[in-house]
């Protein structure tokens, strides 16, 4: 017993002995054997490094010895360019608080140090490749001088808590992570090399091209390979990912050429959405998908600092589901097939992801299609779906907050392909930009948009959409509206989804009814202190040739029913060609055209035939047309006749009134003027009762307006209170001036009818015999001064010319009664170019209540009538 604690006594002197050796060597050789390491590095290693100090220690990994050197700085080797690195410090390829370098303690004996394993802490390692390949990682060791030998020989290296980054502009390749821990190992048999690594990483980047992974991920890799004179040859290797494990087989050859394998089983896809883009897992997250996942992968091809290999990734989905939180439906026995690849270009031009045998349920319908994504660069998509679509189960798994209510079924079969726009936001419209070629059958679908505001029911028909969408019977309704439409319409998609397209519109439409009240609304009234309509412009881009029909046209107090017509539409000019309506019991049928011009004014034009219409329910559906001059309560007849009408407008649609121009040809028959304060002015000449409704049986004349002011030609009227003959001229802002002809002895007679029908103040009064001699009176009007006078000027005029028309038969009468113009010849009167006698009124402004017949003498009857000139 005392043997054995002598022995350990003796092996703990010699311990101490041995440390306090060691400890006294290594303090006393480190400057020694630091200042050779170092000073070998620097000149055998191609790169330059910095070391804030270094500790000799024989203890720490006896029997090696061991130099820890902190604060260590490996800068980047030269040849590579900076300048696409904006904004990172590309000046250090490591920087670590900690490297441990091994190596035996006979080395320093003999003088040749070889370093046989290294240990990295607590440190930052940058890798970078610029786009022409050059790296910053070159690193070369000379070993070929014999003095102070230097030697490499790496059999094992230890990393921990090193922050990497990895940088590949050619490939557009973004690596960062951590690495916790790791150890590489190194076995050199000749020219075959055996390599082993084993590590874990934390990925905190992932970006390749615009694909982005920014969520951390826990990889591990455990990798054995054999080097040779042919290649790398992988046996047993795994990569981890989370808790999903894919193995590793293949080789490398001598030239950087991969044929690899990477197999992946049973993966559940539950966790997969957490590492989709932020932007694209907010809008998901609510959603939960599961299903086994079964990946077979193939990279082959030429691994270079500058090119990517091909990458080839079949996958396979069973038993897959999608559930919703808020909603109790859920998408099952969901499976597909698909294949990803980078193509012949392995670059994001050539790359494609495709999906094909899909299958899933939503509810109760059962949908099936395929989906192909190419050309990463602009994003191709080609999409195929068929199935029934039941509205109200997408509203609900789907959470469309936009569609407040849904109803009926759409038969779906969907193809869709084309450039997707790249945008920060899509919308339902960017699908259109996909050339879709489908055909939809509507079964009683209904819609509804915010809170059923706008509603449209019982979309029935099949329309089919290629090149353009055609329908041979599409019927909905729409407030209250039926509405049906046959026809193409080209361009529909690219003019949806805003493509600088021409939308060709052509075919029947029709409506049971069309109230716009009803339809739009009724429009806002116009604050014109506050605000300033904008102006409206008719479309660039769209062409019309529609013929409609409608059974009723309602707009505040005017109907018609039996609307039909044909529509054409070109950019900046409208035209309606053979409008028919049956309205205000008559027809209207007619032509026009509305064009706006560069400063965005309008100007319409248009040409009707009226039959038959009610001017009393005219006046009343149109408020008297805006003016109280003359109301529906003073008329009545029906119209008939043609007018033609130009109106110009601003840009807002206001009518500029002072510039409208119309003419044309009207007809009123059975008509009557009712209570008209103009008309009863002439109660001077005719009794009241009789002006207060008079009644003519038909009347016919010309009109015109131009610069704000209708004219009426010269017209006789026929009427139940006398026969007239009247022409003047009405301005818009109602100031009016008519002139009248009444036949003297028409004036006479009705004077006649008075309680002493044969006898006035100045006696009793016959016709002159004449027939033609008449009283020419004229109404005026400035706001609501309205006066009726003598109309001076028109006297002489109609006297001058009743006399030249009738001179020989005045003459006769004058030869026969008074002996007159017996040598006088109708030709000798005919020369002297004008009459030898004048007939004269007096007048005042005002027409008397009586009219004042000339005075006649028994004993010279002409001397007051007529008077030589």
């Amino acid at each position: 017993m005392k043997i054995f604690y002598r022995i350990i006594k003796i092996f703990a002197v010699f311990i101490i002995a041995l440390t306090l050796i060691l400890f006294t060597a290594s303090f006393l050789l480190q400057n020694k054997v630091a200042g050779i390491v170092l000073k070998s590095l620097n000149k055998n290693i191609s790169t330059k490094f910095t070391v804030g100090s270094s500790r000799l220690s024989f203890i720490r990994k006896f029997p090696n010895a061991s130099l820890d050197m902190k604060n260590v700085v490996v800068l980047s080797s030269p040849g590579f360019d900076k300048k696409g690195f904006t904004g990172i410090n590309t000046d250090t390829l490591l920087s670590a608080g900690s490297v441990i370098a091994e190596f035996r303690i006979t080395d320093i004996i003999n003088g040749i140090y070889n370093i046989d394993r290294v240990g990295v802490r607590e440190g930052r390692l940058n890798l970078f490749s610029d786009t022409a390949g050059m790296v910053n990682y070159e690193i070369s060791a000379d070993t070929s001088k014999t003095e102070s030998d230097f030697i490499i020989n790496l059999e094992k290296i230890n990393v921990s808590e090193i922050n990497a980054t990895y940088i590949n502009l050619a490939t557009k390749l973004v690596i960062r992570g951590i690495i916790d821990e790791g150890r590489l190992r190194t076995r050199i048999s000749g020219d075959e090399i055996d390599f082993t690594a084993k590590g874990s990483i934390r990925i905190n980047l992932f970006r390749l091209y615009s694909f982005t992974i920014d969520k951390p991920v826990a990889a591990g890799i455990d990798v054995s390979l054999h080097s040779s004179e042919k290649g790398i040859l992988f046996d047993r290797s795994m990569l981890r990912i989370e808790d999903y494990e894919f193995g590793l087989s293949g080789s490398v050859s001598y030239d950087d050429v991969l044929d690899l394998s990477l197999t992946g089983n049973n993966i559940n896809i539950s966790d997969i959405k957490k590492y989709l883009p932020g932007k694209y897992l907010e809008k998901i997250s609510s959603y939960d998908p599961s299903g086994l996942l079964n990946i077979s992968s193939k990279i082959k091809g030429a691994l270079t600092r500058t090119l990517n290999p091909g990458i080839d990734i079949n996958f396979n989905l069973v038993n897959g589901s999608v559930t919703y939180g808020k909603s109790a439906l859920t998408i099952k026995d969901l499976s597909f097939t698909g294949l990803f690849t980078n193509g012949p270009g392995v670059i994001p031009k050539t790359s494609s992801l495709a999906i094909n045998d899909f299958k899933g349920m939503l509810g109760s319908a059962q949908y099936t299609g395929s989906l192909v994504l190419s050309d990463f660069d602009s994003l191709n998509g080609d999409l195929r779906l068929n199935g029934k679509i039941i509205p109200s189960e997408l509203k609900e798994f789907f959470d469309l907050k936009n569609i407040s209510s849904t109803s009926g079924t759409i038969d779906l079969d969907l193809k869709m392909n084309g450039y997707l726009p790249e945008k920060e936001k899509y919308s339902l419209f960017d699908l259109f930009s996909l050339n879709p070629d489908a055909d939809i059958k509507f079964n009683s679908f209904g819609i509804g948009f915010r809170n059923d505001k706008i509603l449209v029911n019982n979309i029935t028909g099949l329309v089919q959409v290629s090149d353009s969408v055609n329908t041979d019977n599409l019927k909905l309704d729409y407030k209250g509206h039926k509405i049906e439409f046959r026809g193409e319409v080209r361009n529909l998609p690219e003019w949806l989804s805003g493509k600088p397209v021409v939308l060709y519109v052509t075919g029947d439409i029709g409506s049971d009814r069309l109230l716009p009240e009803v339809l739009f609304g009724n429009p806002p009234e116009a604050d014109t202190t506050h605000s300033r309509e904008a102006a409206f412009s008719l479309p660039e881009d769209v062409v019309l040739d529609l013929k409609y029909k409608l059974g009723e046209f309602t707009y505040k107090t005017f109907r018609a029913e039996n609307i039909t017509g044909v529509l054409s539409y070109k950019p900046k000019l409208l035209n309606f060609k053979t409008l028919k309506l049956n309205s205000l019991d008559g027809a209207i049928s007619g032509n026009g055209f509305l064009v706006q011009n560069p400063d965005k004014s309008f100007i319409g034009r248009g040409t009707f035939e009226l039959e038959k219409i009610n001017i009393n329910k005219t006046f009343t559906s149109f408020k008297n047309f805006g003016q109280d001059f003359i109301k529906s309560e003073n008329l009545a007849g029906s119209l008939s006749g043609s007018v033609s009408v130009l109106i110009p407008a601003d840009s807002v649609f206001n009518p500029v009134i002072k510039l409208i121009t119309a003419e044309g040809k009207y007809m009123i028959e059975d008509g009557a003027l009712v209570d008209f304060e103009p008309i009863r002015e002439l109660s001077s000449f005719i009794e009241l009762s009789e002006l207060e409704n008079i009644h003519f049986e038909k009347l016919e004349n010309d009109f015109f307006i131009r610069n704000n002011i209708l004219y009426i030609p010269q017209m006789d009227v026929k009427s139940s209170a006398a026969d007239l003959s009247v022409n003047g001229k009405h301005s818009f802002d109602n100031d009016y001036e008519y002139h009248i002809k009444i036949l003297l002895s028409e004036i006479l007679s009705k004077k006649i009818r008075k309680s002493k029908p044969n006898t006035t103040e100045f006696g009793a009064v016959k016709d002159d015999g004449l027939g033609h001699t008449s009283m020419l009176l004229k109404i005026t009007s400035k706001g609501e001064d309205v006066k009726v006078t003598y109309d001076v000027k028109a006297a002489g005029s109609q006297i001058k010319n009743d006399i030249k028309s009738e001179r020989q038969n005045l003459k006769t009468i004058l030869n026969q009664e008074y002996g007159l113009f017996k040598k006088d010849s109708a030709n000798t009167a005919q020369k002297t170019g004008a009459p030898r006698f004048k007939i004269t009124w007096d007048e005042t402004d005002t027409v008397k209540n009586e009219a004042e017949p000339p005075v006649v003498k028994q004993e010279n009857p002409l001397k007051n009538l007529f008077k030589k000139r």
